[in-house]
């Protein structure tokens, strides 16, 4: 285990030639610039934006206004960094800013409107017609007896390739994926039966999903909370949103209710007795959402707070999902990718399993000679969500 003081340097927008220097150069303008079209917003939130798309560009790094929730750690992130550019600043913290200064450009804290909604409708009416499918093979089986450790390497799978929909990365009219037709997806960690054997031991224990994109993801996340509650594998279920829109993509505590209604209303006799399931446990509390304001803040995993971390150990398995929450448990540097993935999160208060697909370059516990040969067979594999892992941690002891 590595000290504090010797972890890898993070990751940077001004690295030219990488995924990080494209993201802060490219993608955050063109994320800002797209939010006009799909908002009814007054001329001062469009000129906001438009100015933030010339600070990224041309300008640094500012204090914030001092709105929202959470202010006062935003004021400490912040403070470090006042006066440096985006691009020099760490990737992690250049991201979780932009959003936070988009949402204050926009009135979100005055008017409560997900500037990302459209996009999120979207992508979960583009994700039912699947999802029915799922359903109904998982519900086939489970009538049949079919082992629950099998229904759950089943519905883990669509959890962490229903990841590769990234709507900050490929907009829902695109399919919210980049050419989702095209080449082999590759999982090149299987910790997962480790978890589910780690999960066996704790019988019946509280579960804590740390949940990623709306969409096709969420609907899968609901899927297997849903096998976990119905087989008692859970006695409870927590799943953790995000506090406010970020990431154009990532879930809120209102993207889960709405989705769990759509699931609930569903033309499909499969998908709509989940969702009606899902429904029952959310009334009776085994099923619940939080959000902690340290899943927006640019904090890494070492730096989770007391009570979070408290929390986190209440529970038997703790299932991370997601590129963005992958590069926080690795507090997004440039660790060796062999590294175990142990190592690379340091401690954890409870067993913890990441399912990500990837999407930026990052990435620990991979075999020597790995790295060489997934960019042999595919030079952007670092990037296209084609690769995936399913990392295992046990609780440090």
């Amino acid at each position: 285990m590595q000290n504090p003081a010797s972890l890898p340097e993070p990751l940077r927008g001004n690295e030219l030639g990488t995924f990080a220097h494209h993201s802060v150069a490219v993608r955050l303008p063109a994320i800002a610039a797209r939010v006009p079209g799909e908002n009814e917003l007054s001329p001062a939130s469009v000129a906001s934006l438009g100015k933030l798309i010339g600070e990224i560009a041309n300008g640094v790094i500012t204090a914030l206004p001092g709105r929202g929730p959470s202010y006062q750690g935003w004021d400490s992130y912040v403070a470090p960094h006042v006066g440096e550019t985006w691009l020099n600043v760490p990737w992690f913290f250049a991201e979780y800013y932009f959003y936070r200064r988009l949402l204050d450009a926009v009135d979100y804290w005055d008017t409560g409107s997900d500037p990302f909604r459209a996009q999120k409708r979207l992508g979960l009416d583009q994700a039912l017609p699947a999802a029915r499918e799922t359903m109904a093979k998982i519900d086939a089986a489970y009538a049949r007896g079919v082992s629950t450790d099998f229904l759950l390497l089943q519905l883990t799978d669509a959890a962490l390739w229903g990841n590769r929909i990234d709507l900050s990365l490929w907009p829902a009219e695109r399919g919210g994926a980049a050419e989702p037709d095209e080449g082999p997806q590759q999982l090149l960690v299987d910790d997962r039966p480790a978890a589910i054997r780690s999960l066996h031991d704790r019988i019946p224990p509280i579960i804590d999903i740390v949940i990623d994109n709306a969409g096709s993801e969420l609907v899968a996340d609901l899927m297997l909370a849903d096998l976990l509650l119905r087989s008692d594998l859970a006695s409870s279920l927590r799943l953790h949103a995000k506090e406010y829109p970020i990431f154009v993509s990532d879930a809120t505590p209102r993207d889960v209710a709405e989705t769990t209604r759509h699931l609930a209303a569903d033309s499909n006799p499969h998908l709509r007795s989940a969702g009606e399931r899902l429904r029952i446990e959310f009334a009776s509390g085994r099923l619940q959402v939080a959000h902690d304001p340290f899943w927006v803040s640019p904090l890494g995993w070492r730096q989770r707070p007391h009570h979070l971390n408290r929390q986190l150990g209440e529970g038997g398995l703790i299932l991370v999902k997601g590129d963005a929450n992958y590069r926080r448990l690795l507090d997004d540097r440039h660790w060796d990718p062999t590294t175990p993935f142990g190592d690379a999160i340091g401690s954890t208060p409870a067993p913890l399993l990441a399912l990500r697909t990837l999407k930026s370059e990052i990435v620990s516990g991979l075999e020597p000679g790995t790295v060489e040969s997934a960019a042999e067979q595919d030079p952007d594999w670092m990037q296209n969500g084609r690769w995936a892992l399913a990392s295992f941690a046990p609780e440090a002891s």
